[in-house]
């Protein structure tokens, strides 16, 4: 079914108050955009470009180690690169500071938001045309030149960028013309995800699902035997830890590596969990609810061991972190027992934890006058002092590494320290800085599996190359979850989502396979419905013609499953699938979902004692009808709530307690 979304055009709040004069209002914009005192922009001045953001939520959500963002107001490369003048510049300028202010965007969004200004910058100029003037139909010539020039993917992104930016002039009064706009060849393209069609009388239908999006299964065979044989000191065993976590909870690589330090829990129902920041990237000052996953029962213990040795291993690490967070600096605690007059040598510095080529000749030390030389044996030797030591070691130290990393609901501040998965800074000489710390980030995780496919070749019992990304194993997860009969709801409340229609782009079960896995559970007796009460009586050589002719499709439709062939006709019963629907089935020990049909068949005995005390009225209307309908909703449901082993369910009761909770 179409996604209804993309039917929408962008809705904004204006951010000045409206006045008739559209020059009034531009005016507000920007002077309402310059007295925001925003963190990171102190040395931005107005009238530059590029702008160079110094630190702030903007920098920090990269969730590398930068410590500026460069802004650029110009014309994308494909234009030319010629800047943005006049009205447009300042449009573009204000509407990135507030609708940062606003919504704390990413330097990605950002980018590409000023990028569509560009495009629509450059249509307008094609015609002479002011930004004040500004039609729809430069904004469709915009977007034309953007299908031309980029993928499918990227297109619809700024697409949709060019819409914003038409509803902010819109919002706020700044064009003479009311654009209402958004591009009619606009389309979310087949690359962000879901599925295709194809025959369900086919082989390859229900065949092992496979998707360019999904893991191949020969990487979990060899992450398992990793996690099992690599030794537990292997400088690369934290990596093998938070892999086999991501396999484990379906989570975000930002989630899984910022995780906080703690021991899995569980709740007075014995259900495991641990708690984790539903977020995509690292806003240390952005207040973040800390929210509890649910484990699955197998995969608990796991994760238990996991957690255990991933605390182990960063135990050193941490206690720096801690030392780091107290003095504002490096931990030098390595050198407070040297005399300050010692010399040291290249021979000392294995001893110190510290590189052997210290006093190479291209070497910081040496670069900086710190080296000096004497003549021992008719050689010529170089050595230092510790005052140049603590200056090497405290030039790798950046101050964001002492910042808050997380800010829960209750305010409390997570540091360094605090994390699960804590680690030695790694230098591009490929040493490791033991005086200093750091998480685990999308870059190192990306030199880690370069050296992949050599672990899997040592430790595992199969060679593989990596042909696999993070997020990879989330879009795993939800495909074989929802193969597994858990419900679109609670596939997008597990996975921290906010919309049930995202997860349909993680889900790559084709509906074919869908139908075929539904048909055999109708003949093996654990679907419940009409359709399946019709096999359960008929004789065996007629099941399958049957089910072959009425199941073609699989909707979830919340409380159960729907096998209505929307690609056929719509549906006659509106939607009311427990209505006493022929095409509506559940499976019988799908217990995740008997608290949805406790509470539908709760407030369907309200709705039926409504009706009958309005049938006892001097106004009765259609109660007949709906008395009828009622009953047959509740006839369905109590059906679905015996197969799920609830008998006696009292709905007055059951509202009492909820509306308690």
């Amino acid at each position: 079914m179409p996604d209804n979304r993309l039917k929408r055009k962008t809705k904004v709040i204006s951010f000045v108050t409206i006045e008739d004069d559209r020059a009034s209002n531009f005016l507000s914009l920007i002077n309402l955009a310059k007295k925001l005192k925003l963190e990171g922009f102190e040395s931005v001045v107005w009238q530059d470009s590029p702008w160079v953001i110094t630190g702030g939520r903007l920098v920090n959500q990269t969730g590398k180690h930068n410590t500026q963002a460069t802004i650029d107001f110009v014309l994308p490369p494909k234009l030319g690169n010629e800047s943005l003048k006049n009205e447009w510049a300042d449009v573009a300028k204000a509407l990135f500071v507030l609708r940062f202010h606003r919504k704390n965007q990413a330097i990605p969004n950002q980018r590409n938001f000023i990028t569509a200004v560009g495009y629509i910058y450059y249509a307008a100029n094609q015609i002479n045309q002011s930004f004040f003037q500004l039609t729809p139909e430069v904004l469709d010539n915009a977007c034309k030149i953007i299908s031309k020039h980029y993928a499918d993917s990227t297109a619809y992104n700024l697409h949709k960028a060019v819409g914003e930016f038409a509803a902010h002039c819109d919002s706020n009064m700044l064009c003479h013309n009311h654009l209402d706009y958004k591009f009619s060849r606009m389309k979310r393209p087949d690359s962000t995800g879901g599925v295709k069609h194809g025959r369900v009388d086919t082989p390859e239908a229900g065949g092992s699902t496979k998707d360019e999006k999904m893991v191949d299964p020969l990487i979990y065979q060899v992450i398992g035997e990793l996690y099992q044989n690599v030794p537990k000191n292997h400088k690369y065993r934290l990596y093998i830890l938070l892999l086999s976590m991501l396999i484990l909870t379906g989570r975000r690589l930002s989630e899984v590596s910022l995780l906080p330090l703690q021991e899995i829990s569980e709740d007075d129902k014995r259900n495991f969990y641990i708690t984790y920041f539903p977020r995509k990237t690292s806003l240390g000052n952005t207040l973040t609810p800390l929210e509890r996953l649910f484990l699955p029962t197998d995969i608990a213990p796991i994760v238990k061991e996991i957690i255990e040795e991933a605390t182990e291993l960063s135990e050193t690490p941490r206690a720096v972190a801690k030392q780091m967070q107290k003095t504002g600096g490096a931990d030098l605690r390595f050198l407070e027992k040297e005399s300050d007059s010692r010399k040291f040598y290249t021979k000392d510095f294995e001893k110190l934890g510290l590189s052997t080529e210290l006093l190479g000749k291209s070497n910081w030390i040496r670069k900086n006058g710190l080296a000096q030389e004497e003549v021992k044996n008719n050689r010529k030797v170089f050595y230092t002092d510790k005052e140049a030591l603590k200056q090497y070691c405290s030039k790798y130290f950046e101050p964001r590494s002492i910042e808050a990393i997380h800010t829960d609901q209750q305010g409390k501040k997570y540091f360094l320290a605090d994390l699960l998965f804590v680690r030695e800074l790694g230098l591009s000489s490929g040493a490791y800085a033991h005086w200093l710390s750091t998480s685990c980030s999308h870059s190192m995780i990306a030199t880690f599996l370069r050296y992949f496919p050599k672990l899997s070749e040592e430790y595992a019992s199969k060679y593989t190359e990596v042909d696999f990304t993070s997020h990879k194993f989330r879009h795993t997860m939800n495909t074989l979850l929802d193969e597994g009969g858990l419900s679109d709801l609670l596939q997008t409340e597990w996975f921290g989502r906010s919309n049930p229609r995202d997860t349909k782009s993680y889900q790559h079960t084709s509906p074919e396979k869908k139908a075929l896995m539904l048909r055999e559970d109708i003949k093996n007796g654990t679907i419940g419905g009409k359709l399946a009460e019709q096999i359960k009586v008929m004789p065996i050589n007629y099941q399958d013609a049957v089910l072959k002719a009425r199941i073609k499709a699989v909707h979830d439709v919340g409380t159960g499953l729907c096998i209505h062939n929307f690609s056929q006709m719509p549906c006659e019963r509106h939607l009311q699938c427990s209505a006493d629907c022929k095409d509506y089935v559940w499976v019988k020990d799908d217990s995740k979902r008997i608290e949805e049909v406790k509470r539908l068949f709760a407030l369907t005995t309200i709705a039926q004692e409504t009706v009958e005390n309005q049938a006892k009225s001097k106004k009765p209307k259609k109660s007949s009808d709906w008395t009828l309908h009622n009953e047959k909703k509740l006839e369905t449901l109590g059906k679905q709530l015996s197969d799920y082993g609830v008998e006696n369910f009292d709905p007055s009761q059951y509202l009492k307690e909820t509306s308690n909770v």
